[in-house]
């Protein structure tokens, strides 16, 4: 049998913005996120003067919400003091907890001095904190090849520094060539979404603490109208699943205020786009995600601790009230909500609107994935469409990590041919530790592009498809489960790994990461 080693490539979808949303999308009957209940959900932090957090004092009668200028009655209405859950005896994450933290350190979008930065800053913010914290908090990291959750929801600080210490570096080589720009925008966009759906199910408030720039900005000026319109299409959506969720983007960046330029690319974030009309009429700026989730953009490279732990006071000093919109329409256009108070002295902080659903609009092939896998991950249901093996695992017990041979048959492969005489087939892929109750405690999100340095039709028949896949082993994980989804097909396959076959597997120390000097700098994936 010919096979190659492939490489895990990007997060949910890799290539560039500009092509992958110039391909037509198919429709679906996929279940899809928007903003469509008669019950809004507003989680809102009042300010004073001097923006400190309001948390006493305050009734329903303090507030006044308007959509699109129209009055709405409040529906219900809770003060700070109920968003304080605490676990019972033994129990690390109740299941109403009110408010919970997603830390996501930006390694993709960050130059070599700031993600060092980042790493170096977390730490010390981490092993400041008590043993026990306040309110659960999960790890997340985005690199260069793939969104990761480096350790699910906890409240032991421990884990968290275990988890971080533990993290391989890598050259930001995405961030160093203007190439991958594109690139990063849809990455750091989908990886929106990609948090969303790992924490589908969780009621209450989830307050994401992103540490590091950002994405770059893109002027949708320059592109054709039709790939602006899907552009447009997928932030629209993005927006709507954030909003739907109940949850607030913070974005920390390690660097100074930028100014807004005319230049085709922003070096990183910048000012937001917001004109009270459409947070995306104009262009792409990850910027706006923040005020459109109710959240704060904080520029100081000398004081992330700071800026984290304000990102936590207002995210967990908040008011939630609900109400039922007066009108439903079916038109996409944006839809604005305004929050104000009674006493002028104040200041509300909320999400600034979502979109109306589209009756016309078509499904997003790459959320359709993305729900796909996350489904696939908590389903009993087997899932054999496409023919998974397990060749071999590796445990690393020094990192509580592993690494798993995984094939895939050749009569599930779709090669396309390359004008360099290769040939590739392209997946998705969702890896999730799993506890004895399902929950998800570390998990990669991204695609697979298997590589054959043939065309011949005989040799790719013959041809299976395998890849070593790097899993973290949390001390609770229970089995491992592996998704692959056929691209062109969407024919899915599972397999999973129990926690009793990783702990036979022999043993080896991590492998320690290559040196900056010799971490392949491609601008396109490739394989091993």
């Amino acid at each position: 049998m010919l096979s190659r080693r492939t490489l895990l490539c990007a997060v949910l979808i890799y290539g560039s913005l500009r092509s992958g949303l110039s391909q037509e999308a198919q429709p679906s009957n996929a279940p899809a996120i928007h903003v469509t209940s008669n019950l809004v959900f507003l989680d809102v932090t009042v300010l004073d003067k001097k923006g400190r957090p309001v948390v006493s004092g305050l009734s329903q009668d303090d507030f006044t919400i308007t959509e699109e200028k129209i009055p709405q009655r409040i529906f219900s209405f809770e003060a700070p003091g109920t968003h304080v859950a605490k676990a019972a005896p033994g129990e690390e994450v109740p299941e109403d907890e009110a408010h919970m933290t997603i830390f996501v350190l930006d390694l993709l979008n960050s130059d070599w001095q700031d993600a060092s930065t980042i790493r170096e800053r977390f730490e010390m913010y981490l092993s400041q904190q008590p043993s026990q914290l306040s309110t659960p908090a999960e790890l997340m990291v985005i690199g260069n090849n793939s969104l990761e959750l480096l350790q699910g929801f906890t409240r032991r600080r421990d884990e968290l520094l275990f988890a971080l210490k533990h993290l391989r570096g890598s050259v930001p080589y995405k961030r160093m060539h203007s190439d991958f720009d594109l690139e990063r925008i849809q990455q750091s966009v989908d990886a929106l979404q990609a948090i969303v759906l790992q924490n589908r199910g969780i009621s209450g408030r989830k307050n994401v603490i992103w540490i590091g720039p950002g994405a770059p900005s893109l002027q949708t000026s320059a592109e054709a109208p039709s790939v602006t319109k899907r552009i447009a299409t997928y932030l629209h959506e993005t927006t709507n699943m954030l909003v739907d969720a109940r949850v607030s983007l913070f974005v920390v960046y390690p660097g100074p205020r930028l100014i807004k330029s005319s230049d085709y690319f922003l070096p990183t974030i910048g000012e937001s786009n917001f004109d009270g009309k459409d947070p995306f009429g104009r262009d792409v700026n990850f910027a706006d995600f923040v005020g459109e989730t109710g959240g704060k953009l904080f520029y100081n490279r000398n004081d992330i601790d700071g800026e984290i732990k304000e990102s936590l006071n207002m995210g967990a000093k908040f008011y939630t009230l609900t109400y039922q919109p007066h009108e439903i329409v079916n038109n996409g256009k944006y839809r604005r909500i305004r929050v104000t108070m009674r006493n002028p002295d104040l200041r509300a902080v909320t999400k600034s609107g979502y979109y109306a659903e589209d009756s016309d609009s078509e499904a997003n092939p790459r959320h359709k994935a993305a729900l796909a896998i996350s489904d696939a991950i908590r389903t009993t249901i087997p899932l054999n469409q496409m023919e998974l093996k397990i060749l071999g695992i590796v445990q690393h017990p020094d990192s509580r990590t592993a690494e798993l041979t995984v094939q895939v048959n050749s009569r599930n492969l779709e090669w396309h041919k390359r004008d360099d005489g290769t040939s590739a087939a392209y997946f998705y892929l969702g890896v999730a530790s799993l506890s004895g109750d399902k929950r998800v405690l570390a998990s990669k999100w991204g695609k697979l592009t298997g590589v054959m340095h043939t065309q011949d039709a005989a040799s790719l028949a013959a041809s299976d498809c395998e890849f070593d896949l790097p899993v973290r082993v949390p001390a609770k994980t229970r089995s491992v489960r592996v998704i692959v989804e056929n691209e062109d097909s969407g024919r899915m396959g599972a397999i999973d790994v129990s926690r009793d076959a990783i702990n036979a597997a022999p043993s080896k120390p991590t492998p320690q990461p290559p040196s900056p000097a010799n971490q392949s700098q491609e601008k396109t994936p490739g394989v091993s």
